[in-house]
């Protein structure tokens, strides 16, 4: 049954401090979220930004500075539910740890993965949950904090941040609603900034909520100095705004930034932080990959084979009783094709994989070989070699109607085809006439009983 208390009845006023001791006068707060499950760039064109070992190098190269870093996530980690997401999420939430986070705020794509991972999490990782408004019942016990202060101290100074973070009742799925107990962003912030303003130097907001809730927060509690928001932008440094003295920053989506705010201690007033920067940073090539993120992704991939996820998957059946037979079985008769074919990317798609060592990742596989996930179609490479590679039944679907009749029409398909795999994250430079004229098939001389592509 679905339950609905007062926000002051349901979440329990849990927090954690920590002292943190450092010759620094300059605080960073890095931040990051919404990574929907993006490991690392896909690899499939040039020039992609983002990824968990570039994340890495950039604060290896922030912690070399006389500054306290604090990473903070904001929330995401997942794109849905389903196995290889759990296992997403608990690598990235490694990551965070290796990476020295300090918390990660709960955003509904973290609860969608499952309370039981959620709390094992909660309980086994150093990195704290952090929700002000969102507490998770039984039966999986899960430590989440309602807010955390940092605190810095050294011979002659302290100071301390306060870290709230929300999530948008606009965003949950009614399917977790029944262990979720969720009450309005506002209720739970208005006790806790009026408990905490006098006793700390600055109070973060990570607000998991649309852009528009944000700036309402900002509004309406003006004590907030910086609140890391986001959900559904995709180029965040043209969010960056001010609402007073309120300054709303987002990192953007799939990982594919990083953002820092840097707050120095006022001189004249210990208890004051006043705003440096605030800056969104891409994760280009510049960065050169963290060794120990590089070694979490290998250990990722190494998950996927140990479970062996790849031959897991769901197969749906094909309509009208079709099957997949692989390209050799068209080059008996479309020799010409088929020799052409070969020689094109399309031909060679598989080993574009091996090389990375990447073939036993389902989410990599469908693109790069030949009916994954349908019965009949690609499985493994050594239950079905014969379906490698981006083949013939990858743009004119499965081919088993024409093998047993020539004369059954066969093979025509529209664009929308290609679009599947040729989208805006892996190929964001797709112009349908300019990459047909990279694999058009030449002319054949006999036996023209399939279409192309129009």
């Amino acid at each position: 049954m679905k339950t609905y208390f007062k926000c002051l009845f349901i979440v329990t006023f849990i927090f954690l401090s920590t002292n943190v001791y450092s010759s620094a006068k300059d605080l960073l707060i890095v931040f990051s979220g919404e990574e929907l499950g993006n490991l690392e760039p896909c690899g499939c064109f040039e020039g992609q930004i983002g990824g968990v070992s570039r994340r890495g190098a950039l604060i290896d190269l922030f912690r070399k500075q006389n500054k306290l870093i604090l990473p903070v996530s904001l929330g995401d980690l997942p794109k849905s539910s389903g196995r290889q997401e759990e296992i997403k999420t608990e690598v990235l939430y490694r990551a965070l740890e290796e990476m020295g986070y300090v918390l990660h705020n709960l955003g509904e794509k973290d609860i969608e993965v499952g309370p039981q991972l959620i709390s094992y999490l909660s309980q086994t990782n150093k990195v704290a949950f952090l929700s002000s408004n969102v507490q998770l019942s039984a039966p999986f016990q899960t430590k989440i904090n309602q807010y955390i202060l940092k605190e810095y101290v050294d011979s002659k100074d302290s100071y301390k941040i306060a870290f709230l973070g929300i999530l948008s009742k606009s965003l949950l799925n009614n399917s977790i609603l029944d262990f979720v107990n969720i009450c309005e962003p506002l209720e739970a912030l208005y006790p806790l900034v009026k408990q905490l303003k006098d006793k700390v130097s600055l109070i973060v907001l990570l607000s998991h909520a649309p852009l528009e809730e944000s700036i309402e927060i900002a509004k309406l509690l003006p004590e907030i100095g910086l609140i890391i928001t986001g959900h559904d932008i995709d180029e965040p440094k043209d969010v960056i705004m001010y609402v007073n003295n309120t300054v709303i920053v987002s990192p953007g989506m799939k990982g594919k930034y990083i953002g820092s705010a840097e707050y120095q201690i006022n001189i004249r007033d210990k208890k004051i932080m006043e705003r440096k920067t605030v800056e969104i940073i891409p994760l280009d090539d510049k960065y050169k990959d963290s060794s120990e993120m590089a070694s979490l992704l290998r250990d990722y991939q190494q998950m996927l084979i140990d479970e062996d996820l790849l031959t897991k998957t769901t197969q749906i059946p094909l309509q009208n009783g079709l099957s997949y037979v692989g390209s050799h079985a068209c080059g008996v008769c479309h020799k010409i094709v088929y020799d052409h074919w070969s020689k094109t990317k399309h031909g060679v798609a598989y080993s574009t994989l091996t090389k990375k060592r990447y073939q036993y990742d389902p989410e990599c596989i469908k693109c790069h070989t030949t009916g994954y996930g349908y019965i009949s179609g690609f499985l493994s490479y050594e239950k079905s070699q014969n379906l490698i590679n981006v083949g013939c039944e990858s743009c004119h679907g499965a081919g088993s109607s024409h093998m047993n009749d020539v004369n059954e029409p066969y093979g025509f398909i529209d664009m929308s085809y290609c679009e599947i795999c040729h989208n805006s994250d892996h190929s964001p430079k797709f112009q349908s006439k300019e990459y047909w004229g990279k694999i058009e098939h030449p002319d054949e001389i006999l036996n023209k009983s399939y279409k192309t592509i129009k």
